[in-house]
């Protein structure tokens, strides 16, 4: 099964399974679903995540909840985000090949400028 070979030939990357094609998340669902739980140690049946950005009232963090990294006496940082979501053009990370990852970035480079 293509979607575990990351994890057969990189075995200390943690998840190590990906989809390679959109349709992989409904064909192999019982694989996906199983990994996740296992990986994250919730019930998938009985959990469901919900984004809460409220900061307010964790500790070491000011009272406001606002993350200031000037607050807390640290320099200004720079950050990615990473995201799962490709564009419909394009295959899937695990699929794309070195030319699609290169056609990928000059058409998001067309969108940032």
């Amino acid at each position: 099964m293509t979607c575990c070979k990351s994890g057969i030939d990189n075995p200390g990357s943690e998840m190590g399974c990906y989809a390679y094609q959109p349709n992989d998340y409904d064909e192999f669902n019982n694989f996906f679903k199983s990994a996740l739980e296992m990986y994250h140690k919730v019930n998938l049946n009985k959990t469901k995540h919900v984004n809460n950005w409220d900061l307010s009232g964790v500790e070491g963090l000011p009272k406001s909840g606002k993350l200031d990294l000037t607050m807390l006496g640290l320099p200004a940082l720079s950050m990615r985000v990473r995201t799962g979501r490709n564009l419909a053009r394009y295959p899937l990370p695990g699929a794309m090949s070195k030319q699609d990852r290169v056609n990928l970035e000059l058409d998001m480079g067309k969108v940032f400028d």
